[in-house]
């Protein structure tokens, strides 16, 4: 019995804002002992094609997934949908949709940033994005190559958050309608990193509550950044809501401190795990 979990089923490429391209994300996966994989990028799903050409030849089971940006009691939040079907048109128009979402959005945010006297940060995004959905990752790379930042968690506390130098607000689609679209496709709804939010303990459950009425139906419990008090947490609103337990390290980048491919313990055994919930609909 391996004492790190060989599924991971939280990940990033560089179609939305990680380092490594779709292929080189799965082998990388293979080499760290993952034997189940979920691609779940930022807003789109155009690295999946790339990705389940590698996981057949790194003889891994990769799940299609994807990682959508929702709007609740103006707070966004993260929902991932796995194992849903990528030829779903509603999800493929949603994914271009909320592309053009954040294009806007980084328009906005170039502004507020030159109005703070950076300039040119539109333009080296844009670059380094390619065709690529703008996430803010691309901002916090252009603050911190042109020395306005450490690094990426400096950017985060100095610029990109609330009554900072370039924080803009987003009214993203609602939390129904994403649950909703993830579970047309097919897939299985989940909170992304439920303690990362910064919401009291009572704002929080009613998230959950309200994610669960909607058709949710399961919980990240494991993540890079949970401790074992944390992990306890999670699992404990999993139970109480009935909901299934996810796991996902949210890598980004081979540079990152924490987010690292297989690392992660193994789930609690009292949870279902989510992947459960597509092998019965299989």
């Amino acid at each position: 019995m391996p004492y790190y979990s060989q599924i991971d089923l939280h990940t990033h490429s560089n179609k939305s804002d990680g380092e490594l391209p779709p292929a080189e994300l799965v082998v990388k996966a293979a080499n760290s002992g993952i034997k189940m994989l979920a691609l779940t990028d930022h807003d789109t799903i155009s690295g999946l094609h790339d990705a389940k050409k590698a996981a057949i030849k790194e003889n891994i089971n990769l799940i299609s997934g994807v990682e959508l940006s929702t709007q609740w009691d103006n707070k966004t939040i993260h929902i991932l949908g796995l194992n849903i079907d990528t030829k779903n048109k509603l999800v493929i128009k949603a994914c271009d949709e909320l592309k053009t979402l954040r294009e806007m959005r980084a328009k906005k945010i170039s502004r507020a940033l030159t109005k703070a006297g950076i300039k040119g940060s539109y333009e080296y995004v844009k670059k380094i994005a390619i065709d690529r959905s703008i996430t803010r990752y691309h901002f916090a790379q252009f603050l911190v190559d042109h020395k306005y930042a450490k690094n990426q968690r400096d950017v985060f506390k100095k610029f990109l958050v609330k009554s900072k130098p370039g924080y803009v607000s987003m009214e993203w689609p609602k939390l129904n309608e994403t649950i909703n679209l993830i579970n047309t496709a097919g897939g299985i709804a989940v909170i992304a990193h439920p303690l990362r939010y910064r919401m009291t303990a009572t704002k929080l459950a009613k998230l959950i509550n309200e994610f669960k009425k909607c058709g949710g139906s399961a919980i990240e419990v494991i993540t890079s950044h949970n401790i074992s008090k944390e992990v306890k947490l999670a699992s404990s609103y999993a139970e109480k809501y009935n909901l299934a337990a996810s796991i996902g390290s949210d890598f980004h980048t081979e540079g990152a401190f924490r987010n690292k491919l297989g690392l992660l313990p193994l789930l609690p055994k009292n949870l279902v795990p989510v992947w459960q919930l597509w092998e019965r609909n299989d």
